[in-house]
């Protein structure tokens, strides 16, 4: 592997995602904290930001604790049967004592082993789930259009898809919410996953940030749209609080691993993000590698190095592991092809969409010569 061409202090790529390292080999992120690009950029969080967050968290849960039996459920945990949306449904029930209420969307993109997850965890914890499955057809039509409509900028794949399958996600939860007069929403997205925001979600961005300009238009009906809000919906009704409690807890991957696989919550090794991510993402992996020359997932493990050093070496390993596997389309398999039959495109056309790009693209040797680094 030339590692002349990896940034030394991360594990960002030379020519990939707009990067380049400078003479000491260092990348634009990790020299510049303030360095932005149309995929990531990091929330600047100061010590008096987290503290003041934490502050906050500790209200919440006085808050939280000063009501309980007033309302059938204290609060909601979006859960996904991923390692991080368990652990915080362990950690509200047995370390609170918190009555919570446990929200899974299903988007028809899945995988098995999140739901098997959902199930082992729910013999273990007595808490009612509630499965929202009645936008499976909003959600096949919303991946069809990013998938089909990617243009020829930065932006990722990956990135677009969760940025707007995010926001139907948080739309469906949050009218649960409203519906049920639940006032609280925990949602376990780790530290990070700091680019959108930090801590806790902005009310305007709740009313009014969340409905994508494309859904007016075919082929979406006015079923599809009225799966989100609009700013009347929210005249005169309590808007829930959305808080990401890992921003400013302590939080560690190995010791939440450790926690729900000691616990019997989840089967051995079914706690990897790479067996719980959804489906439409191995698929937008498959083309953003092929198309930029380098995964973007290793935007994320470079902010988690960033903040712990020591860690690099292990995500370069994974990333040594991970990106052969879907270059030569053997991540997830069945996965990517679930989700290309139902969006109607072939994984050669995706391909060949991806190549389109690299040609028009000023990074085209880095980007060819980074698909071979790994």
């Amino acid at each position: 592997m030339e590692q002349q061409h990896i940034c030394k202090e991360c594990v960002l790529i030379d020519g990939s995602f707009g990067i380049e390292l400078n003479s000491e080999g260092v990348c634009n992120y990790c020299e510049d904290p303030t360095y932005k690009t149309a995929n990531w950029w990091k929330t600047q969080i100061t010590d008096e930001s987290k503290e003041a967050g934490l502050k906050d968290w500790n209200s919440v849960i006085e808050y939280l604790r000063s009501r309980q039996g007033e309302r059938k459920y204290d609060c909601i945990v979006g859960f996904s049967g991923g390692k991080d949306s368990t652990a915080l449904l362990y950690k509200m029930v047995h370390d609170y004592g918190f009555n919570l209420l446990a929200v899974t969307i299903d988007t028809g993109f899945v995988p098995e082993v999140a739901f098997e997850n959902m199930r082992d965890t729910l013999e273990k914890i007595e808490v009612d789930q509630v499965i929202i499955d009645g936008a499976k057809e909003t959600f096949r039509k919303l991946y069809q259009w990013v998938f089909t409509n990617q243009g020829s900028g930065e932006l990722t794949l990956t990135r677009n898809l969760c940025d707007n399958c995010g926001d139907l996600v948080h739309n469906l939860v949050v009218r649960e919410a409203m519906e049920r007069d639940i006032d609280v929403i925990l949602f376990g997205y780790s530290p990070d996953e700091i680019r959108r925001y930090f801590y806790e979600i902005p009310r305007d961005e709740i009313i009014n940030d969340w409905i994508p300009s494309f859904i007016s238009g075919e082929p979406f009906t006015e079923e599809d749209r009225e799966r989100y809000f609009t700013p009347e919906y929210f005249e005169n009704r309590e808007v829930p609080r959305i808080l990401l409690p890992y921003h400013v807890i302590d939080y560690s991957e190995e010791e939440i691993i450790k926690l729900i696989e000691s616990k019997n919550l989840v089967k051995k090794g079914n706690s990897s993000t790479l067996k719980t991510s959804c489906h439409v993402i191995a698929a937008a992996l498959f083309y953003d590698l092929n198309r930029f020359g380098a995964l973007p997932y290793a935007l994320q493990f470079a902010e988690l190095i960033r903040q712990e050093p020591s860690i690099r070496k292990k995500w370069l390993i994974t990333l040594k592991r991970l990106t052969p596997m879907i270059r030569e389309g053997k991540f997830n398999e069945k996965g990517v092809n679930i989700t290309l039959e139902e969006i109607g495109m072939s994984r050669e056309e995706l391909l060949s969409k991806a190549q389109g790009e690299v040609d028009k693209d000023p990074n085209r040797e880095k980007i060819l010569r980074n698909l071979g680094l790994f």
